[in-house]
Order: structure tokens, then C-alpha cells, then sequence
């Protein structure tokens, strides 16, 4: 399918300060993660990103490989290229599996995506498995989702000057107005992308508004700082009271429930965005609480505490409190009937209540 770039204005002057603004923004974000704007793809619509780096990338014919659970408007984005997918999922669920995906590779594929760490499982890949990946073909563009980094702090910048077939996909938001995914990558990908031919509005005014953003952060880091702790502090109270969960390295977590329906509603009346998990096999029965600027830990609490009560569940008395995350091989998390995943980094231990 042609697309058709089509200005929504033609006032020059306009369309020179909005191209001012896609520059200006592109050196800030290339100021912030210390590279070069030429490195940095930016496109005002948010909705485009993938959009454009995919249909930069594959066609029609073209096969596209995603590793773990993978987010439903990246599956949407490939096969608006008219390209196939597949989906491979780690065995077990929360541990990553570098070898066993190989086999699911062909001569038509062209995409591999792999979030790193995985939003929903938490799984992350060491540098080394991600340099196999990039070596099974350089013909094969692999697209590390890392819209997670600022929570996480995982990223595989270091390997961008070695390998010419990674991309890095990023995001960036207040907590208040603005949202943007952007691109890291080589130049003559970012070009093929900026290449793509988008029908785009200009919209100066949302533009001049992320620019002040992401240059006036305020006390971004700190606000960071507290909503880590605040997920932490979360998770515990949780464990407290007997419920099953875990967090990620993003600082997301996934709750074991019973009732993912009632708890997804109580969790939306109070704007947290929760997600039902089910939609993902073998992760049935848990919910994904994510990372927000703007979490309270005590407005969730809540919840889960009330239905404690109302069940007349019992919390357990002397217990040894373990919380973990998700790359050490010794955390339990009941993900089916019958079925344990192990998986987890011990981040507090020895806690008895």
C-alpha cells in the first residue's frame, strides 16, 4: 500500500519553524543520550514510529520473528507490511531462551524484535545473547524494544558502533502531556526511514510543548527515583498479604489473581493502566501493574487489602518475605494450574513479618 505525504498547511513560515522544531528536538535527544542527532529518528506522530521502521525494513513476502510476549500494536505495525510473523516463546516463560528461536529463522526473514527486558515477563537478554542474535544474519534487522530504559536502565547502546542491523526503540513521557517513541540506529537506517512517505499535520504547538519537556525535566530523576520505590514498597505490602507477584526490571508488576476481571476494573477506576495477561499463553491468572511517573503505591494497596478482607483471606503469620526480579533462577510465580516458572533477582531478602 502506497502512502501519500501530504502537507496540512502551506504556509511556508509554518512549515519552516516546524521543521525548526523536529531539528531542535532530534539535538536534544541526541544530547541526552550523547550521540549525534543523524542517529536519532524522530516522527512528530507517535502512532508512525513503528509504522515507519517497519515498513523501512519488511514487505510483502517477508517474514518477521517476535521473541516473547510482544506488545499488540508491534504485531499490528508488521502486518500492515503485508509480511508474515511468528511468535516464539522462552521455555520456561521468565528466563530467557537465546538457542531455542534459531530454528524458527528462514531465508525470508528479514525482522527480528525482541524486548529487552520483556514488558510482560520481565525476561531479560544479556549483551553476549544479543550479539548472537545480530550475528545469525546481517541481512536481518533486529529491533530491541527498550521503551522501558528509563525505569530499567537496560540498554544495548554499547553494541550501536559494532553492529549496522540494530535498532533501539525508546520513549519518553511526563507524566503530564507529552509522549513520544523515538529511534536510535546507524544513519542509512534512520534515512531509509525518514524515506518513508507518511501523510503528517503539522502541529507546532504539540511540538514547541515536547521540546520544552525534554528540555526543562524539572525533577524528572527524582520523580523516577520515588515511583521505583514506590512499585518496591508495593510489591512488598502485596507479599504481605499473601498475593503472589513480582517485580520486573522496568519496576512493573505482575500480580497473581484469581479475578483479573474484577481487579483490572478496580485498578482502571483508580487510572492505573493495568493489563490482563491472559491474552499470552501460559501467563493466565496474572495481571501487569506497569511503571508510571505518577504510581501510589497505597491507592493499590487498597484494593488488594479490602478483597483480603471481604474473603476473610488470612495473611500467613512469621513468614520470611523474599522479593525478586526477574533474571535469578530462584523465585517461584504460579502461572497456570499446575505450572511454576522460576525466575527473579533477589532485590530484598530476610524481611520477616
Amino acid at each position: 500500500m502506497k502512502l501519500t505525504f501530504e502537507k496540512k498547511t502551506t504556509d511556508q513560515s509554518a512549515e519552516s519553524s516546524y521543521d525548526t522544531f523536529i531539528i531542535n528536538i532530534k539535538d536534544e535527544l541526541g544530547r541526552q543520550n550523547k550521540i549525534g542527532s543523524e542517529l536519532i529518528g524522530f516522527y512528530p506522530d507517535p502512532n508512525q514510529t513503528l509504522d515507519r521502521l517497519f515498513k523501512s525494513s519488511i514487505g510483502p513476502g517477508d517474514e518477521a520473528l517476535t521473541i516473547g510476549p510482544t506488545d499488540e500494536k508491534i504485531c499490528r505495525a508488521i502486518t500492515s507490511c503485508d509480511a508474515s510473523y511468528f511468535e516464539f516463546y522462552e521455555k520456561p516463560l521468565f528466563l530467557p531462551d537465546p538457542f531455542g528461536f534459531v530454528g524458527k529463522v528462514t531465508a525470508h526473514t528479514k525482522l527480528i524484535v525482541l524486548g529487552n527486558p520483556n514488558r510482560f515477563t520481565g525476561v531479560v537478554y544479556s549483551q553476549k545473547e544479543i550479539e548472537n542474535i545480530l550475528n545469525i544474519s546481517k541481512d536481518i534487522i533486529v529491533v530491541l524494544d527498550e521503551s522501558t530504559f528509563e525505569s530499567s536502565r537496560i540498554t544495548a547502546f554499547d553494541l550501536l558502533d559494532k553492529y549496522d542491523n540494530l535498532v533501539l526503540i525508546r520513549s519518553f513521557e511526563n507524566g503530564n502531556n507529552s509522549f513520544l517513541e523515538y529511534i536510535i540506529s546507524n544513519p542509512n537506517i534512520i534515512k531509509k526511514i525518514d524515506n518513508c512517505i507518511f501523510e503528517q499535520s503539522n502541529n507546532n504547538s504539540a511540538l514547541a510543548n515536547i521540546l520544552y519537556d525534554l528540555k526543562n525535566p524539572g525533577n524528572r530523576m527524582g520523580r523516577l527515583k520515588d515511583a521505583r520505590q514506590e512499585m518496591l514498597y508495593l510489591s512488598i505490602r502485596l507479599r504481605m498479604f499473601g498475593v503472589g507477584c513480582f517485580l520486573n526490571p522496568d519496576y512493573s508488576l505482575i500480580i497473581n489473581t484469581i479475578e483479573s476481571e474484577e481487579s483490572l476494573f478496580l485498578l482502571n477506576e483508580i487510572g492505573v493502566k493495568a493489563k490482563d495477561l491472559a491474552c499470552f499463553p501460559g501467563l493466565g491468572g496474572n495481571i501487569l501493574v506497569p511503571f508510571q511517573l505518577d504510581v501510589n503505591a497505597m491507592s493499590i494497596i487498597d484494593i488488594f487489602e479490602n478483597r483480603m478482607i471481604t474473603k476473610n483471606y488470612m495473611r500467613p503469620n512469621h513468614s520470611r518475605l523474599k522479593i525478586y526480579r526477574s533474571s535469578e533462577t530462584d523465585s517461584g510465580l504460579k502461572i497456570g494450574e499446575n505450572q511454576y516458572i522460576e525466575s527473579g533477582s533477589r532485590l530484598e531478602s530476610n524481611m520477616v513479618f
